[in-house]
């Protein structure tokens, strides 16, 4: 619920239509990028949107009035492009807002949280279902039982019937329906808010990445190709397989080349992997080791391109050398 009001405080503060930070492209030392947070007409949502800098290097960078200029510029320099500002202010501004949330009461968070299930209709909505039961909140906020379930027919499928907030980042759902299973009949609204901000899921911590993990941002579905003259449809000549990179994650072009090569039998491990899981692959009924590796490109929109031929049997798919990568000259 912070999350909702940091970020109403940076619209109230001015934040829309404002850059935020400012990106060097790693491909060119004198070009940038802008995240500049918008709004789009006839929609509510804001978003941190990336802008081709145009002239525009000197543009000073917006910073709210109540937030510490250090602690700002740290969090903007991880948001991501075309993200929600609410999610970004919860992922990566609320963490290191510690003495801010510390500085917000019970009661503050109680009232926030209220206003935010209010807004999207908690009265007279179902909002657990157990045993032919529907519990609901009545319009004076009390926590109320339908015992035959007369006023909310019980589905089979209730998950689509119980009361949900999807459109809120803030709002934990998971939290929302384990809080639920405590709520007791003749509860006030306020007395569950403040079962559900005590309510915590049990999760492991996230593993940290391995540098693999974070240079191989994912792998796109093979593309297969006939060369003119074949015209069998059950069969391929060539096949094409795209590894997206990171785009900010290096300071330099250079740089990640050297990461590519550093981890390119492991890259080339994966696109394997993911190529011998593909449907159409299977159906081709090729073996893998029919395949040689034809060529291997860096390409500028920060993805490595494999292209895979067929050719006669051979023991490995694995190449005997490393693998030569040639950089595109494509902007």
């Amino acid at each position: 619920m912070a999350s909702k009001t940091v970020t109403e405080k940076l619209i109230g503060d001015g934040i829309i239509g404002k850059a935020i930070c400012r990106r060097r492209r790693i491909s060119s030392k004198n070009r940038y990028d802008l995240l500049r947070v918008t709004k789009f007409r006839h929609e509510d949502t804001v978003y941190v949107m990336s802008q081709k800098d145009q002239g525009l290097a000197e543009e000073p960078l917006w910073t709210p009035s109540f937030i510490d200029a250090e602690i700002w510029e740290q969090a903007v320099s991880r948001f991501p492009n075309f993200e929600q500002l609410d999610k970004s202010v919860e992922k990566y501004l609320l963490p290191e807002m510690d003495e801010y949330l510390q500085s917000i009461s019970d009661a503050e968070l109680v009232s926030m949280t209220r206003a935010v299930l209010i807004e999207h209709g908690i009265f007279n909505a179902p909002i657990r279902q157990h045993a032919g039961k529907t519990y609901y909140f009545s319009e004076n906020g009390i926590y109320s039982l339908d015992k035959k379930s007369e006023l909310f027919p019980y589905e089979g499928r209730k998950k689509f019937n119980i009361f949900k907030i999807m459109t809120a980042p803030c709002f934990n759902t998971n939290v929302w329906s384990k809080a639920a299973s405590r709520f007791e009949v003749g509860m006030t609204l306020e007395e569950c808010i403040d079962i559900f901000l005590q309510t915590e899921l049990a999760h492991n911590a996230p593993q940290e990445l391995s540098p693999i993990d974070r240079l191989v941002q994912h792998i796109a579905p093979p593309v297969y190709g006939r060369v003119p003259g074949n015209n069998n449809k059950s069969t391929f000549d060539h096949i094409r397989m795209s590894v997206g990179l990171p785009r900010y994650q290096f300071d330099s072009w250079e740089a990640l080349k050297d990461e590519i090569k550093k981890y390119q039998f492991e890259i080339y491990q994966r696109v394997i992997k993911k190529l011998e899981q593909d449907r159409q692959f299977k159906k081709y009924g090729v073996p893998i080791n029919f395949l040689k590796l034809d060529n291997v490109m860096l390409l500028r929109d920060f993805s490595v391109e494999f292209i895979f031929e067929l050719k006669e049997p051979k023991t490995a798919p694995m190449p005997d050398k490393i693998i030569t990568i040639i950089e595109s000259e494509e902007e």
